[in-house]
Formats: C-alpha cells, sequence, structure tokens
C-alpha cells in the first residue's frame, strides 16, 4: 500500500511537473487560441446555425406528409328539418337524424410545393448567408491570432524587463559591496553607501513591479487564448526571434482593399440585400402548390373499432392549389423601394470601408518605419549609457569618481533600458498591426 501511494504521488508531482512546463511559441499560442477562444467558438457556431438554416429552407419546397386520426362520439346526434311533403305530410315538417354516435377517421395527407419564386431565392440567400458566416468566423480566427500575438509581445517584453532590471541590480550590487570594503579601509565616506542603496533600493521596487507586470501580461494572454488562468506556462519566443525579421521589406506588400474581411463582409451583405430584393419582388407572383389527401372512416353504432369483420369506408382526392396576391394596398412595393434603399446604403457602407482599410493600412505603415527607427535609436542609447556607466564605475572604483556621479549614470541606464523596452513593444505591435491591415 505505501508503495502505491508513494507511486501515486511521484506520478502527481511529474504531470504537474509537466504541466507546470507548458512550453509555447508565439505560432502555438495563437493556434490554441484560434481552436480554444471563445469568440471564434460562437463564430463556428454561428455558422452552424447558418448551414442548419439552409437544410431548413430546402426542407420547405421536399414533399410534406402528416397523418392524423380523429375519434367522434356524438351524444346528440346533429337534426335535420325535411319538408312533410316528401313522405305524404304536405304542411308539416319533419325532424330527421342522420348519421351514427360512433365515427373514427384516419388519413394521411401530402403536399408539394410546384412553384415559389420566394422559396428559390430564399435557397439562394441561405447559402450566401452560410458564405457570410464563414467569413465572420474566418475574421474572428484571424482577429484573435492578432489579439494573442500583441498580448504574448507584452508578456514577453514583460519577462525581459525583469532580466534588464536584474542585471543592473547585480552591477549595483556588486558596486555596493566593494564601496563598503573601501569604508572599511577609509577611503571612502558613509554617503556613498547611502547613495549606493538607494540606487539599489530604486532597482528592487522596479522589479517588484516588473515581476507583478509580467504576471498581469500572461494572465492576459492565458485569457485571450481561452486557457484556464491555473495553468502554467513557459514563453519560448523572446524579443529576438519575434523581430529577427523586422525589416522594411514588409512595407513593400501589396495592399488590396478586397481582403479586408470588413469589407468582404460588407460585400456579402451586399449580395444578401439583392437576393431580398429579388424574394420581395418574386413575392408578387403566384405560387403553386399541389396536394393528396387519403382517408378511411369507420362509422359504428357501437364503440368496436377493433372488430376487424366491419367496413372502413376510404376518401381519396388530390388537388392543386395556386395563390395569386391581387392587392395589399401598395404595402408591397414600398417594402421593395426601401430593401433598394438599403442596398444603397450598403454600397455606400462598402465604398467607406475600403478607404478605412486603405488608411489603416497607410497608417500602419508609417507606424512602423517609425518604429524600426525608434528601436535603432533607442538601442544605442542603451548602449551608450551601459558604455558610460561601465566608464563610472572603474572610475568610481579608482578613487577619482563620485557616488553620486555613479548613481546618476545609474539613472541613465534606467531610463535608456526603459526606452529600448518600450520601443521594442511598440515596433512588434506596429508590425503586428501591418500585418493585420494586410490581411496577413
Amino acid at each position: 500500500m505505501k508503495k502505491q501511494i508513494v507511486f501515486m504521488l511521484s506520478l502527481m508531482t511529474i504531470l504537474n511537473s509537466m504541466k507546470a512546463q507548458q512550453k509555447l511559441t508565439l505560432l502555438q499560442a495563437q493556434d490554441f487560441a484560434i481552436k480554444n477562444a471563445n469568440s471564434v467558438t460562437q463564430s463556428r457556431y454561428d455558422e452552424e446555425l447558418a448551414k442548419i438554416q439552409v437544410d431548413q429552407v430546402l426542407a420547405i419546397g421536399l414533399p410534406q406528409l402528416n397523418g392524423s386520426v380523429q375519434f367522434q362520439n356524438f351524444l346528440n346526434l346533429p337534426t335535420s328539418i325535411i319538408p312533410g311533403a316528401i313522405f305524404g305530410a304536405p304542411g308539416q315538417d319533419v325532424k330527421v337524424q342522420f348519421g351514427v354516435p360512433y365515427q373514427m377517421t384516419a388519413g394521411l395527407t401530402g403536399s408539394q410545393l410546384l412553384f415559389d419564386g420566394s422559396w428559390f431565392v430564399g435557397m439562394q440567400a441561405s447559402k450566401e448567408y452560410t458564405q457570410l458566416a464563414a467569413i465572420k468566423t474566418k475574421k474572428s480566427e484571424f482577429e484573435i491570432k492578432h489579439q494573442v500575438a500583441q498580448s504574448y509581445f507584452l508578456a514577453v517584453i514583460a519577462k525581459e524587463t525583469i532580466q534588464l532590471y536584474e542585471e543592473g541590480k547585480k552591477l549595483i550590487a556588486q558596486s555596493l559591496q566593494e564601496t563598503k570594503s573601501l569604508y572599511k579601509e577609509g577611503f571612502v565616506e558613509e554617503q556613498s553607501i547611502d547613495q549606493l542603496q538607494l540606487a539599489l533600493n530604486e532597482w528592487e521596487s522596479r522589479i517588484i513591479i516588473a515581476q507583478a507586470n509580467a504576471t498581469l501580461t500572461l494572465d492576459l494572454l492565458k485569457f485571450n487564448m481561452g486557457m484556464p488562468l491555473n495553468n502554467e506556462i513557459d514563453l519560448q519566443d523572446n524579443s529576438g526571434t519575434l523581430t529577427a525579421d523586422a525589416s522594411t521589406a514588409l512595407l513593400e506588400a501589396k495592399f488590396i482593399a478586397e481582403s479586408n474581411y470588413d469589407v468582404q463582409i460588407i460585400n456579402k451583405a451586399m449580395s444578401l440585400q439583392g437576393l431580398n430584393i429579388k424574394s420581395k419582388k418574386a413575392a408578387l407572383l403566384p405560387n403553386l402548390a399541389g396536394f393528396y389527401n387519403l382517408q378511411t372512416q369507420a362509422l359504428r353504432r357501437e364503440f368496436d373499432f377493433a372488430d376487424t369483420k366491419k367496413q372502413w369506408f376510404p376518401i381519396q382526392l388530390w388537388g392543386v392549389q395556386m395563390n395569386v396576391p391581387i392587392l395589399s394596398g401598395g404595402g408591397k412595393y414600398k417594402s421593395i423601394k426601401r430593401a433598394e434603399v438599403e442596398l444603397a446604403q450598403l454600397n455606400a457602407n462598402s465604398n467607406m470601408a475600403k478607404q478605412g482599410a486603405q488608411l489603416a493600412y497607410k497608417n500602419a505603415q508609417t507606424a512602423y518605419l517609425t518604429a524600426l527607427k525608434s528601436v535603432e535609436n533607442a538601442k544605442a542609447s542603451l548602449e551608450l549609457s551601459n558604455k558610460i556607466f561601465a566608464k563610472t564605475n572603474l572610475k568610481f572604483k579608482e578613487g577619482i569618481g563620485t557616488s553620486f556621479e555613479l548613481t546618476q549614470v545609474n539613472n541613465q541606464v534606467l531610463q535608456a533600458q526603459g526606452g529600448y523596452v518600450q520601443a521594442l513593444l511598440q515596433m512588434l505591435n506596429a508590425k503586428d498591426q501591418l500585418q493585420k491591415a494586410l490581411n496577413q
């Protein structure tokens, strides 16, 4: 029993360790989100409902068959008044009752739509609606892909910010330790220790804030992915891998407004509105349907319908029915006119959506180009600040520099690191927005 308990505990530890070691690249995070994000799931449900709607509309034009069974018990048979002359009693009315107290009827009724313009147009519209739902699903996948990308960038930058701060803290801590040794030997004043301790405290405060920010960004990433927040993930990509292909080549990609999902959705809505107009016009035409009715009836003076020896009387008929719209007070024509105006509105919206997509593309181009230059400048500033810090630290160790100068330079390093991190994040987001504008 003890061995079994130890085995189970070991297995649970391994499983928890595997869970804690869940590693994700950006592409893996995006694939997970496409499969699990709630917005995409809802879009897929809408697409499935649209397909079901096509089958529902199709079913209207297929043969319809209904069965029925009716039982009647006449507590009082219907009475008729017949002139008495028929029975040789002129001037008198004779009361007679026809029928039997018990009647049962079983029947089948079939019908088939032969012609209905609205139904044919409805079939076309249902298929168009299915295509619209499919486009919306693709848009949801597209949107969540870029939403996860931006969350992933935030999480990566937050993680690397901690690393940068840890390196800065390490340098100051080392200088502080060396200064304490010099203070014991009487080579520096106590103020130098205090200055460096303040600088070290600043680094530690920034690290605490950065760690909290990293936790929040990971939770945001998991939320956007549709992953439980208690799952542990380890980001495999870093700023280096994410910016490896950052170049001006993306600026040369061809922009096509029709590839924008919003434009596609509006254009598909225009097609549906055109079919709506067609359907309203088709409603002015006659519709034709055929029907067939088969019944069998039992008439009994006693409740003995189970007696198979007694006769059932068949009734059978078929026919064709035509409905012709004649007058609707002009309401149908006004409905057509309204639908035509709505189509014109959609057309105007389509043109605006294309212009909006092009504007977004141009803005994304400018933002990306600016971000590339900003990263270059921020990187150069960071390298320069680190170089200045190294020289100032060396001068301080040699006794020809002050702790005040060292802490000032340390603050410059802090600012340069923050500027570089922000520049990286802006560049990654600008690149993602440009890819989004290009429908990539």
